[in-house]
């Protein structure tokens, strides 16, 4: 049975996302509980990058390919654009940590690294392993797709206690004494 009234804390990726596939797996409406709004703090912020398959050797493997080819199909569903969604290649640089006197390319003016004797690269990912996505504008596109879609909707607010009816949640009660059903 699919839950009619859903209550998600956190406006973070993992709550807009829970929306987001609400939204499009089973057309259900979720009302997102944040106290700064979408994508406040660290999901807002993080840097984005996504590697297909840096993990495979480990037990993480599997999952991060998936979650890499979920955020190419978001980017197709939602579009490339809205998310600022690329690929791209990917380098690692070996330094000798000596400062030298600063490049006068205007392509590497303010590139704090590019001074430091760089002493070899190489390649960690081409466009079919390595991505990137403005997280902010992720968190915000998901969220966009769940209220167009289903009315999916946000309150601002901090929830402080759980409403339990016949051992089950029945809403929530946020820091201003409003409850809201869930």
């Amino acid at each position: 049975m699919l839950y009619q009234k859903i209550v998600i804390a956190g406006g973070g990726i993992i709550g807009n996302s829970i929306a987001y596939y609400l939204a499009k797996e089973h057309q259900t409406k979720c009302t997102i509980i944040d106290c700064a709004g979408i994508a406040p703090a660290a999901s807002g912020k993080a840097g984005g990058f996504l590697a297909r398959d840096w993990s495979d050797s480990n037990l993480l493997g599997e999952l991060q390919r998936h979650s890499f080819d979920l955020h190419a199909e978001i980017a197709s569903d939602l579009g490339e654009d809205a998310l600022d969604y690329r690929r791209l290649t990917c380098a690692m640089v070996a330094i000798d940590g000596v400062i030298r006197e600063k490049p006068t390319g205007k392509k590497l003016q303010g590139v704090e690294w590019a001074d430091l004797g760089v002493k070899g690269s190489q390649s960690m990912g081409g466009e079919d392993t390595i991505a990137q996505v403005h997280p902010k504008k992720l968190c915000d596109a998901l969220f966009d797709y769940a209220q167009r879609t289903v009315g999916t909707e946000l309150i601002r607010g901090r929830i402080v206690n759980a409403v339990m009816e016949d051992g089950s949640v029945a809403g929530v009660t946020l820091e201003d004494g409003s409850v809201v059903d869930a």
